[in-house]
């Protein structure tokens, strides 16, 4: 019998594989890794192998004491109110008069805390935290404890669904040790590496060693197709895990702990995956900030070029990244990118495969001309896009300043031909569908509901996730604003009341 995999989140969850193109912003976060003056900027990764390190009978213990003290052990906690269950036989056989108190609780709803445990790792002598993004997202409250056992309220400064990373701040009463960020691109297969985190909750850090077992283990953090070439590790990582660093054999963070995956049981077997620390160091100045991360959005969904399919396209060799599919209104598609377009170089860099495609679109930010070349039907072309701005970050823009699902309590995204198509509804459809809707909100007051599609506000026509920022903006002075809204097959009207 085949074996059935699993892939988790160290903490709990699930990740997915797809390919959708996105692109990352640059910068480097300012901080104190061990040995450089507190404040000093931290240089950028070289791209060349970073050089091996000998390793003796007390490499990893060396590496464990000094690093130990950064590694930190995250706590969430989370309010929510489900529907408390009601005994109908209770009340039908009860006494005459008002009904009696049921044991199992007389309906309504009822409180509960979930509760979560993580890792994570301090990147600035200041307080800065590094973590996975699923170990507290939605959280209301985080707690930070150091190895000392002491304990810190902590405040998300910005996460960062692509790449499922979160950085926190905390105010320390005392000097912090931050742990030297190292070069993801020079980590090679086959380096020992050393994970240290908290899992299961046990209390106190451990560490487990192996060796990178792979590099670049193409992963969907997000499920929005937009995937992350990730550092596959024998290290043993496990529920708990998630968010702690895996470090080499100089001390330094090569990777955050993220995912494992497993044959049946949420317990290590052998493949776990970290983030590259170069994907969080691109990202962190952002994420300190504006809290959210801006990137590049070309529009297409790519794969790579095999034989056959190089055979069937009239291409050479197999190499660069054929388009399967072109988003309607994308910059893709004004560029004139077609479906069986392959894509051999950007700007003049040749590009071998999908992935490649992604890293060098991650080097450029919205509103960035590229130039393409293209072969299509064994003639080559070049084709000219400028980018937009990647459905994530508009999401993420039109919920800055208001509350965790903003003013209406909906968390949205823009609706794409492939999610309407999932949806059961018309593919041409524009508009912001619903993915989330806060208890007790203005929205959910409305009656409004999840897979819901606003297509208006008061007559303004809503076609993404960013449109419906401005339109609400627009109608909240008036008290009440009119949302039309796709259900299913049908149109309904919504009126959200603004107090």
């Amino acid at each position: 019998m085949a074996m059935r995999f699993r892939v988790l989140t160290a903490l709990a969850g699930a990740g997915l594989i797809g390919v959708f193109l996105g692109a990352a912003g640059s910068g480097e976060l300012r901080g104190a890794e061990r040995g450089a003056p507190e404040g000093e900027k931290v240089a950028p990764a070289p791209s060349l192998p970073a050089p091996s390190v000998p390793l003796g009978m007390e490499t990893f213990q060396s590496i464990a004491r000094e690093d130990d003290a950064a590694v930190v052990n995250i706590s969430t906690s989370k309010v929510i109110h489900e529907a408390r269950m009601q005994d109908p036989f209770f009340q039908f056989f009860g006494p005459g008069g008002p009904p009696l108190a049921s044991p199992w609780g007389g309906g309504g709803n009822e409180t509960l805390t979930q509760r979560s445990l993580g890792s994570g790792f301090v990147v600035d002598a200041k307080g800065y935290v590094l973590t996975n993004r699923h170990v507290v997202d939605a959280a209301d409250e985080v707690t930070v404890t150091l190895t000392n056992g002491h304990h810190y309220k902590a405040k998300t400064v910005g996460s960062d669904p692509r790449t499922d990373i979160a950085l926190l701040k905390i105010e320390p009463h005392e000097p912090l040790a931050a742990l030297a960020m190292g070069n993801s691109d020079g980590t090679q297969v086959g380096e020992w590496v050393m994970a240290i985190g908290n899992p299961f909750g046990l209390g106190g850090n451990s560490v487990t060693v192996g060796v990178v077992s792979f590099k670049g283990r193409p992963l969907d953090l997000s499920t929005r197709g937009t995937p992350i070439e990730m550092l596959q590790t024998d290290a043993a990582i496990n529920p708990g895990n998630s968010g702690g660093p895996l470090i080499n054999a100089r001390g330094e963070a090569v990777g955050i702990n993220t995912l494992i995956m497993t044959g049946g049981a949420q317990q290590y077997s052998g493949v776990g995956f970290a983030v590259p620390i170069n994907v969080a160091r691109d990202i962190l100045p952002q994420l300190r900030d504006t809290g959210h991360v801006v990137r590049g959005y070309l529009g297409v969904q790519i794969q790579d070029v095999d034989e056959d399919l190089a055979k069937s396209l009239k291409v050479k060799e197999a190499h660069g990244a054929v388009v399967s599919d072109v988003t309607t209104g994308s910059p893709a598609e004004k560029a004139g990118l077609k479906p069986g377009d392959v894509v051999v170089a950007l700007d003049g860099q040749p590009i071998t495969d999908a992935s490649d495609l992604s890293r060098h679109v991650a080097g450029e930010g919205p509103d960035t001309k590229v130039a393409m070349d293209v072969l299509r039907d064994g003639s080559e072309k070049t084709l000219h896009a400028t980018l937009g701005r990647f459905p994530d970050e508009v999401e993420a823009t039109a919920d800055a300043g208001g509350a965790e699902h903003g003013y209406l309590g909906v968390s949205v995204q823009t609706l794409t031909p492939d999610l309407a198509q999932s949806l059961g509804i018309p593919t041409d459809t524009r508009g912001a569908v619903v993915v989330g809707v806060e208890p007790g909100g203005r929205a959910d007051s409305a009656g409004i509901r999840e897979r819901d599609v606003i297509v208006s506000i008061d007559g303004t026509p809503v076609t993404d996730a960013g449109s419906l920022q401005a339109a609400v903006e627009q109608a909240r002075s008036a008290g009440l604003m009119r949302l039309r809204v796709r259900r299913g097959n049908g149109y309904r009207f919504v009126v959200v009341k603004a107090s």
